[in-house]
């Protein structure tokens, strides 16, 4: 048994895309714990809405490749692609951060709203970044 801890972040319809991606990632793995939302100031000059972002911790049975291309495949059913990332919209954005304590993913040391949210359910998880 494999521990994720996730981001899920989205400026399209937030408040039912964050509800709808746990309910679809719930489907492939057990939801652990999730934090609280944190709306934030978009980075970068192609995005013109404000984030909302929360950390999802979550067990999953597969491998860390076959795990993020869940997270793919349901980034794409919510509607992400090639186009709404060029208009700036992000229906659902699924960034595995830490994969069974190892740091995977930058965004941790690099952004304090994804560090906050994810320090808020890492209980019981050893972090190594």
């Amino acid at each position: 048994m494999n521990t994720a801890i996730v981001m899920l972040g989205t400026n399209i319809n937030p408040e039912e895309n964050l509800v709808h991606a746990k309910e679809r990632l719930s489907e492939f793995f057990e939801i652990l714990d999730e934090s609280s939302v944190l709306i934030t100031k978009p980075i970068g000059k192609k995005y013109h809405t404000d984030f909302h972002n929360q950390a999802v911790k979550l067990l999953s049975d597969d491998t860390y490749k076959e795990t993020e291309r869940l997270f793919k495949h349901v980034e794409n059913e919510m509607g992400r692609s090639a186009l709404t990332n060029l208009r700036g919209e992000v229906p659902i954005d699924i960034d595995l951060v830490f994969w069974n304590g190892v740091l995977k993913r930058s965004d941790y040391d690099r952004f304090s709203f994804v560090r906050q949210c994810i320090d808020e359910i890492k209980d019981n998880v050893e972090l190594i970044s």
